[in-house]
């Protein structure tokens, strides 16, 4: 693909590598690859404050709300993969632009075009993630 990668080895930012390993920790998840459940997120993340968008931005979900739609998520994946084009970290705020792939447990594969916008307080723990997402057209 053309465009510049960013490089893992090459992000220094605190928050840009926890942005990061946030994203790696739900693919081992789904991926099987661990035996932890999604309690594994909660060291970098603020349950209290925590809030995720999407596209739309009217719909909010807090941290309960959010680990019920990762309950589902997962129950019906079987593969999930991303690919870092970019991460930019500015201040408290995280930005990261994926390539990412899903096969759900009947075969269906999609993949998307994503850009998540990862917010941090001061002790560095995620506040809240707006997801945009792009689908692709089936080829």
């Amino acid at each position: 693909m053309a465009g510049h990668w960013t490089k893992r080895d090459e992000i220094t930012g605190v928050r840009a590598k926890r942005a990061v390993a946030f994203g790696d920790t739900l693919a081992q998840i789904v991926n099987g690859e661990t035996e932890e459940g999604w309690d594994a997120l909660l060291p970098m993340i603020d349950t209290e404050r925590f809030v995720r968008r999407g596209n739309e931005r009217d719909r909010e979900m807090d941290w309960p709300t959010y680990r019920a739609m990762l309950d589902q998520w997962n129950g019906h994946s079987t593969v999930y993969e991303k690919h870092l084009f970019r991460a930019t970290e500015a201040g408290p705020v995280v930005y990261l632009d994926l390539d990412e792939r899903s096969v759900a447990s009947d075969g269906q594969e999609s993949t998307l075009r994503s850009v998540s916008i990862y917010e941090f307080d001061e002790a560095d723990r995620i506040i809240s993630v707006d997801v945009c997402m792009g689908f692709h057209q089936p080829q």
